[in-house]
């Protein structure tokens, strides 16, 4: 299969589950929330190499400088109970690691290119004026390219791409709690897999209405990935502080 075909496949399978609402849902009115995230996000990337196991972690603030590109947002429509929630991460960065073995690299960087399609069909189970519960199933999509580069001090340089692109099947859950008639949190959790591939997602976050449409949140997210390649494992992990803006109409 090519990879142009997985890559319309991934995305086809993703705005299947997105279009799955219920008929009931159009009893209502649907209301929109769109929000644009800033995630001071440490990297750890990890990957199996011939020479062995090249782990590289990149602090937000290394990050600053070394990134290339990204982007974080999240869309929400919500209809009744039901509601579909996707969100988009990109990161186009490059982090140094130590190298696997001394005597034979001088150092080690991997190129990571990633992104992160989450679309979810939840359900509200609960609801009264102080507590919401959501109960969600959908699909995470990963499209990722990483450039290991060793570079040589008595062989060769050499560099190990990887690419690979798989959709993961995931299971949510999301509680909002009313502190006060402004004030907001979230907690959300999310996993899947498929085998040879695995993810899952922590958010925590607090919020503060400014109005009815503007509304801005701050808090801690963590998301995890693995997968099987070629050479054995690769993951990533990102973890920080998020903070957000966001926009209902």
């Amino acid at each position: 299969m090519s990879k142009q075909f997985f890559n319309l496949a991934s995305g086809c399978a993703i705005g299947l589950a997105l279009s799955s609402l219920p008929a009931v849902a159009q009893e209502s009115n649907w209301v929109y929330d769109l929000s644009v995230n800033l995630w001071f996000s440490d990297t750890a990337v990890s990957t199996d190499t011939p020479f062995g196991q090249v782990d590289a972690e990149l602090s937000f603030s290394d990050a600053i400088q070394d990134l290339d590109f990204a982007f974080m947002g999240t869309a929400e429509a919500r209809n009744g109970p039901w509601a579909v929630i996707t969100d988009l991460l990109y990161f186009n960065l490059t982090a140094d690691a130590p190298t696997p073995r001394l005597t034979l690299f001088s150092e080690v960087s991997i190129g990571t290119k990633v992104t992160v399609l989450s679309g979810y069909v939840a359900y509200r189970v609960h609801e009264d004026s102080n507590v919401a519960v959501d109960l969600g199933a959908g699909l995470r999509g990963f499209w990722t390219d990483l450039d290991t580069v060793l570079v040589g001090a008595h062989v060769p340089t050499r560099t190990f791409s990887q690419t690979r692109d798989w959709v993961d099947p995931i299971v949510a859950a999301r509680v909002r709690m009313a502190f006060s008639e402004d004030w907001f949190g979230t907690l959300m959790l999310d996993a899947g897999g498929t085998g040879d591939t695995s993810t899952w997602q922590a958010l925590a976050t607090v919020g503060y209405r400014l109005n009815d449409n503007w509304a801005l949140q701050g808090g801690y997210r963590y998301l995890q990935s693995e997968w099987d390649t070629d050479l054995g494992q690769s993951s990533l992990e990102f973890s920080g502080p998020i903070l957000g803006v966001t926009y209902r109409f």
